[in-house]
């Protein structure tokens, strides 16, 4: 697939729906001074070009009654290829893990977890982390408070 190169203003509707994702196409074609056809067309293309990945609405987990996040450091005794995609797809299965992220170094991955309170999480350990034997070591951090929330991607 060949990569399509953007130009200044693919570069402004990806920053403008990064921070508006629920902009109707009428103003987003104002604020970019283009007719709504080709702000539709170009949009879609940096969907099927696979720049966009979704919409999504941001939601307020203590809203939700989801008070705690923690962020779980593991580090696994094997680390080949067979190792980290079963604990890969393990993590699919378990609806507190939000966000997985594969590292390099000491710690193999961190897992962002959100869940109702102290004893779901302790409940989460027990049931979910504690019985995977390839686990070698579990270090966690919980959120005190988020202090800065930005879109993904810093686009300048």
């Amino acid at each position: 697939m060949v990569k399509k190169t953007l130009d200044s203003v693919d570069l402004k509707i990806l920053r403008i729906l990064q921070d508006e994702g629920r902009i109707s196409n009428l103003d987003l074609s104002k604020k970019i001074s283009m007719s709504p056809p080709p702000t539709l067309r170009r949009v879609r293309d940096l969907e099927d070009n696979g720049y966009i990945d979704g919409f999504r609405a941001n939601l307020d987990p203590t809203k939700l009654g989801y008070d705690l996040t923690a962020w779980i450091f593991i580090s696994l005794k094997n680390q080949n290829e067979e190792s980290l995609s079963a604990f890969e797809k393990q993590i699919w299965g378990w609806e507190a893990i939000r966000e997985c992220f594969m590292l390099n170094g000491e710690i193999d991955f961190i897992l962002k977890c959100v869940v109702k309170n102290m004893n779901e999480f302790n409940d989460f350990l027990i049931q979910k982390i504690t019985p995977n034997e390839n686990i070698s070591s579990v270090k966690t951090a919980f959120v005190i408070k988020n202090t800065k929330k930005l879109g993904n991607v810093p686009l300048d």
